[in-house]
C-alpha cells in the first residue's frame, strides 16, 4: 500500500475474480443484504474466465450421503470429509439456487460420476444446458464426451450460445443487473490488507496506481489457480512442462496473496487434465489446445514408439489421463511420455477438427474445421507410412512406432487389445496418409491453493481460520487425487462461492464502521 493511502469503501464484501466462483459469492452476499465489489484483473473486452471457456457442465448431487462418500474416495485422502460433505450438501441444491438468482437456463441431467468403480458415483449428476438435449443421442452414438459436445466439436458450427459461454453470460448478467454489486474490470489485486490478524480489504491497481479498498466482512479469493505461472508449475506439479488451455489470467495471484497473510497450502500437485497440443505460431506465440482423438482409430506411444496406456481414457477426455504421461523412465533417465505421440489416419483427419480453441494474444483462436491450417503450420505431421510420420515428428525409434501400430492393427482384427481397449474402439489405422500430433500433459486448470475448510474459510499453517479471508473455485478447490465428474470445477466454484458469502455474513464481529 502506498504511504498515506486511505482505504476506499468500505463494501460489505470484496470478491477477487469474476468467474463462476466470484459470481456466486457476490450474488449470495447480495441475497444476504450485502453491498459487494468484484474486482477483475482482465479488461472487460478481454475477459475470458474459466467458466466462459468451459463446457458449461455443472456437477450436482442427488444423494448427499452417498455423494459425500464418493467425493471422499475420489479425494484420495487429500480433502477432509467435512469439506466433501459441505460440497455435496451445497451441490444438492445448486440447480434450484441458480434458478432463484435468475439464471435463465433449463438444466438437464447428462451423466454421472466419472469413476464408475467407486460406490456412490450414481449419487452425482451432471447438469447441462437442455438446449443440447437434441444432440445427446448423436453425442453418445459417436462416442463423444459431454465436454466435447459442450464445446461444439461434433458439428461444424455447434449449437448457438453453447456450453460455458452461455452459462457465464447468464451469471454475468445476473451480477451486472444487481444494484448491490459493483464490478471493476482491469483492476488486478496486489495484496490483502491484514490488520490485527484480520483481512479487512485489498490493494488493487487502478489506472496504474495502487488503491486500498476496505471491506466490513473481508475478502473472497476467487481468482483461479496457477496454470499460467511457470515458476509455480515447475515447483509444485509432478512434472514439467505442463500446459493449460484455460484462462491465461490464472497466474497464481491468490496463492501469493494468501501466503503473504499466513495461509497454508494444500494439494498443490493436483490438476485436471489429459494430453493436449502445445504449439507455436510463426511469430513465436505459444498456444495450447484441447484435443479430441477419436473416433475412428487412434494410437498413442511414448518417444520410443511404445504404447503405454488404454487410449480410450484420452478419447473419453477423462480428467486424470495426465497421470499416465508423468511417468519417469529409469531406463532412459527422462520422462519419455512428454511429449507423447498420437497417430491416426486419413479417416480421422477428415472426420472433424482435432482441437478445440486456444486463448491467444488477440483473443480466442479456434482450431480449423478441416485441420488444413494446422497441417500447413506443422502442428500436424503427415507421411505415407507410420515410420515416416514418426521420423518427421522427431521420435527416437520410428521403427518401433511402426511395429506398435502394426500390433494394434492386429489387435483390431482379433478383437483383443494388450492395453485393454474396448472392442468397439478397435478401428485399425489402415487408410493413409498417416498423421501424428505431439501430446503434452495439460488441461483446463490446477487444483491447489490456499487450504480451506467446510465453510470456505482460508486456514493458516496451524489449521485456524484467517478471519475475513475466504476462497472458492480453482484456487484450492476441493478436488484431490481424482476429478469426480464433468462439471466438478464449476460446481466447486458455485458451491463454495455461496458458502464463502454465507460464512462472511455469519460472523458477528466485523470491521468497525
Amino acid at each position: 500500500m502506498s504511504p498515506g493511502c486511505e482505504p476506499r469503501g468500505p463494501w460489505d464484501l470484496i470478491v477477487v475474480g469474476f468467474g463462476a466462483a466470484g459470481s456466486a459469492a457476490a450474488l449470495r452476499a447480495a441475497q444476504l443484504g450485502g453491498r459487494v465489489l468484484i474486482i477483475e484483473k482482465q479488461a472487460k473486452d478481454r475477459h475470458t474466465p474459466s467458466t466462459y471457456l468451459s463446457g458449461g457442465v455443472i456437477m450436482g448431487v442427488k444423494d448427499v450421503e452417498a455423494a459425500t462418500e464418493y467425493l471422499d474416495a475420489c479425494s484420495g485422502g487429500l480433502i477432509p470429509l467435512s469439506v466433501s460433505r459441505a460440497w455435496a450438501e451445497s451441490a444438492s441444491t445448486i440447480k434450484e439456487w441458480l434458478r432463484e438468482i435468475g439464471v435463465d437456463l433449463e438444466l438437464a441431467e447428462f451423466g454421472q460420476g466419472e469413476h464408475e468403480e467407486i460406490p456412490g458415483h450414481d449419487a452425482v449428476v451432471c447438469y447441462w444446458n437442455a438446449e443440447n438435449a437434441a444432440y445427446t443421442s448423436h453425442v453418445r452414438s459417436k462416442s463423444f464426451t459431454t465436454s466435447e459436445a459442450a464445446t461444439g466439436w461434433f458439428t461444424s458450427a455447434g449449437p448457438p450460445r453453447m456450453g460455458g459461454e452461455r452459462l457465464f453470460e447468464e451469471l454475468r448478467d445476473c451480477v451486472l443487473r444487481n444494484p448491490a454489486i459493483e464490478v471493476w474490470y482491469g483492476a488486478p489485486a496486489l495484496e490483502l490488507i491484514h490488520d490485527d490478524g484480520r483481512v479487512t480489504g485489498v490493494v488493487v491497481e487502478k489506472d496504474g496506481e495502487p488503491l486500498a479498498l476496505a471491506s466490513y466482512r473481508g475478502v473472497v479469493l476467487a481468482c483461479g489457480g496457477f496454470a499460467f505461472n511457470d515458476e509455480l508449475k515447475a515447483n509444485y506439479l509432478p512434472a514439467n512442462p505442463v500446459y493449460f488451455y484455460g484462462n491465461p489470467g490464472n497466474t497464481g495471484d491468490g496463492v501469493r496473496m494468501a501466503q503473504a497473510v499466513g495461509a497454508d497450502l494444500w494439494h498443490m500437485n493436483q490438476m485436471v487434465g489429459r494430453g493436449v497440443a502445445h504449439v507455436e505460431m510463426p511469430d513465436g506465440e505459444e498456444l495450447t489446445y484441447s484435443i479430441s482423438i477419436g473416433p475412428p482409430g487412434y494410437v498413442i506411444t511414448d518417444r520410443y514408439g511404445k504404447r503405454f496406456m488404454n487410449e480410450y481414457a484420452q478419447a473419453r477426455s477423462r480428467h486424470d489421463v495426465y497421470l499416465s504421461l508423468f511417468d519417469y523412465s529409469l531406463e532412459h533417465l527422462e520422462r519419455s511420455r512428454i511429449p507423447a505421440y498420437w497417430f491416426f489416419d486419413q479417416r480421422r483427419f477428415t472426420t472433424r477438427p482435432l482441437g478445440g480453441r486456444a486463448v491467444g494474444r488477440d483473443g480466442l483462436r479456434p482450431w480449423s474445421q478441416d485441420n488444413r491450417k494446422e497441417l500447413e503450420l506443422g502442428w500436424i505431421v503427415s507421411g505415407e507410412t507410420i515410420e515416416e510420420v514418426a521420423r518427421k515428428a522427431g521420435m527416437s525409434d520410428p521403427a518401433e512406432a511402426a511395429r506398435s501400430v502394426a500390433a494394434y492393427n492386429e489387435a483390431c482384427r482379433s478383437g483383443t487389445d494388450a492395453q485393454g481397449r474396448p472392442v468397439e474402439t478397435l478401428i485399425p489405422l489402415d487408410s493413409g496418409p498417416y498423421y501424428c500430433v505431439r501430446l503434452y500433459p495439460g488441461g483446463s486448470n490446477t487444483c491447489g491453493g490456499p487450504r480451506r475448510d467446510h465453510e470456505a474459510r482460508v486456514l493458516d499453517t496451524n489449521g485456524a481460520p484467517i478471519p475475513g479471508l475466504y476462497s472458492a473455485g480453482e484456487l484450492g478447490e476441493a478436488v484431490g487425487l481424482l476429478y469426480p465428474a464433468d462439471g466438478g470445477n464449476l460446481s466447486d466454484g458455485l458451491c463454495f462461492g455461496r458458502l464463502a458469502a454465507e460464512s462472511a455474513f455469519a460472523v458477528a464481529e466485523v470491521m468497525a464502521e
